[in-house]
């Protein structure tokens, strides 16, 4: 049997060149003898990040399409601006519809993140990646040493939450209470991807670990 080798498509326009792939390619042929893996997916890009594809009889679609409707008129949030709300029917055929694509740009994955996929906190996302959450009860100081020395180094840091330039004097509970606002926030709430990635600096066992030996 003749040995296979494995050559990239990358570069060959159409979709392999869209989508990327490979082929398989006899040793002694020059003819390709498989055809390329298939294309990325909106549905399979989310599913990479973790996301859950809403099932088509969940409940969730009543609070995902009335949060659609208050933004209707919005065209960098909604599928197509109209003056009538749309019904959830409606609403699972577009999703139906935007999942299966493989050409699509960042507005547009932006628009299925936000409606078409279970809804999440920030929080819970950071479960799915296998990230721990430091502790946001004010009732007690757990995790106080590790959100002191992220509050230090908040002060100094280019990457800030957003809308947070300084904490309040108490620093530590003032970062624990960011997080726990922040925490909160759903996937199709406004600036969800920020405010993810704020979170793992600042909110996480992780982020604090990262932390130089010489700031814990």
């Amino acid at each position: 049997m003749s040995k296979l080798a494995l050559a990239s498509l990358s570069g060959l326009g159409g979709a392999a060149g869209i989508g990327g792939g490979i082929y398989l390619l006899n040793k002694d042929s020059k003819s390709p003898v498989a055809t390329k893996e298939a294309s990325e997916t909106i549905q399979s890009k989310l599913q990479k990040e973790k996301f859950k594809i809403l099932d088509i009889g969940a409940s969730e679609w009543g609070e995902i399409k009335d949060k659609y409707n208050s933004l209707k008129s919005d065209a960098s949030k909604v599928f197509n601006v109209s003056s009538d709300e749309l019904n959830e029917h409606a609403l699972k055929d577009l999703c139906k519809e935007h999942l299966n694509k493989s050409e699509f740009d960042d507005a547009l994955y932006s628009k299925v993140k936000r409606w078409c996929v279970t809804p999440v906190t920030v929080s819970s996302h950071l479960s799915n990646w296998g990230l721990t959450s430091l502790s946001t009860d004010s009732s007690n100081n757990n995790n106080q040493k590790e959100l002191t020395a992220l509050a230090k180094k908040y002060a100094t840091a280019d990457n800030k939450i957003k809308g947070v330039d300084t904490l309040e004097s108490e620093q530590w509970r003032s970062l624990q209470t960011k997080c726990k606002d922040i925490g909160g926030k759903k996937n199709y709430d406004d600036d969800f991807d920020s405010l993810f990635e704020s979170s793992k600096t600042w909110c996480t066992t992780e982020g604090f670990n990262a932390l130089p030996k010489e700031n814990k």
